[in-house]
């Protein structure tokens, strides 16, 4: 099976990433475990390389879940 994803798949994937990376935040900052610190800052990694990406290809990084002044609200969670 060789499908392609849609347009509107990938806005999926990298919405839920986004979702799931603030909920990882979210979860360091109630439970300051390694794990948590290390899940939130992989979360991290993943979600600046998209948004780098993102802004390269001259895309609205709104339309793929990421807020205004995201690394700041990512942080502050």
């Amino acid at each position: 099976m060789n499908k392609k994803l849609s347009a509107a798949e990938m806005k999926y994937i990298i919405y839920k990433i986004v979702k799931n990376g603030y909920e990882s935040s979210k979860k360091e900052k109630n439970e300051p475990t390694d794990l948590n610190k290390g899940r939130s800052l992989a979360y991290w990694e993943i979600l600046d390389t998209i948004y780098s990406r993102l802004e390269i290809c001259e895309q609205n990084t709104s339309n793929f879940g990421y807020p205004d002044d995201w690394e700041r609200k990512y942080w502050a969670n």
